[in-house]
């Protein structure tokens, strides 16, 4: 008789903590249902250009001291070479935006754009690289280019108290299907400004003969070669039987910017 009340019993138990896991079971399933399905939120791409607006405070903050200030008239000649550009082409530039300038001193020759027309771009490239006016152009075309059609890599940086400027080169690279569609853009849009597109395709060969200088700028330093090939068969595809401009020289103003970033370096 024991011998059934103690089996019976067993028998009880083991129904119970079935029970018992079954429920627990369910009751973990259903928790996990609603967290997956209520507190996850897919990133949107408007997302992420928020996300990178806020790397230019940061990135002033890291480099507050190699920032140079604008003196009135080089701010007025970049304000007025960038309203050319985007006034003869207002078919394509629809931003309402004023375009902000930031000068960084630094040996790194560079230049970047974050979403917002925020460009920047370092002395060490006005010393040793944009020689004329008509190489300004071209950088300041890649970079409003790049903003008006927001070409930025999804990127995900948390703060850890500075940005240096090797980081955030390597946040922005484009891939060189996405720079060659951007060098596309730049050959028509240059055209409405007088700026010939050979001009266009000797700054991406400056970059080509002097790689290792813009290492940092372009990651694998192999790929402007490729670069350059296929803007160049881009080019000659699209100019046959076209007249070349003529050469203009550059203005007084960018001499005049010239002569005060080296004053500041």
């Amino acid at each position: 008789m024991n011998k059934i009340k103690y089996i019976s019993r067993s028998i009880g138990l083991l129904f119970l903590l079935i029970l018992v896991s079954c429920s627990t079971f369910f009751s973990k399933d259903k928790s996990s249902k609603f967290i997956s399905d209520k507190t996850y939120q897919k990133y949107e791409k408007v997302d992420y250009l928020e996300h990178l607006k806020e790397f230019e405070q940061f990135y002033l903050s890291t480099n507050n001291e190699k920032q140079i200030p604008l003196d009135y008239a080089s701010k007025r000649y970049l304000d007025r070479i960038t309203k050319k550009i985007l006034s003869e082409n207002k078919l394509f530039f629809k931003l309402k935006v004023k375009p902000v300038f930031y000068i960084i001193k630094d040996e790194i020759p560079f230049h970047f754009s974050l979403p917002g027309r925020r460009i920047f771009i370092s002395t060490s490239l006005f010393q040793k690289y944009i020689k004329n006016e008509s190489l300004l152009y071209c950088v300041l075309m890649f970079e409003l280019i790049r903003s008006e059609k927001n070409i930025y890599k999804k990127n995900i940086i948390i703060p850890t108290g500075d940005l240096e400027i090797k980081k955030i080169l390597s946040l922005l690279r484009l891939s060189i299907k996405q720079k060659v569609e951007v060098h596309k853009w730049a050959f028509s849009l240059l055209k409405k400004v007088d700026i010939d597109s050979d001009t266009y395709l000797s700054w991406l060969q400056i970059q080509n003969r002097n790689s290792v200088d813009f290492s940092y700028q372009l990651g694998d330093i192999n790929n402007i070669s490729r670069e350059e090939a296929m803007f160049k068969a881009f080019i000659i595809e699209n100019t046959r039987g076209s007249k070349k401009r003529n050469y203009r020289g550059s203005a007084k103003s960018f001499y005049s910017l010239l002569r005060y970033l080296r004053s500041k370096a």
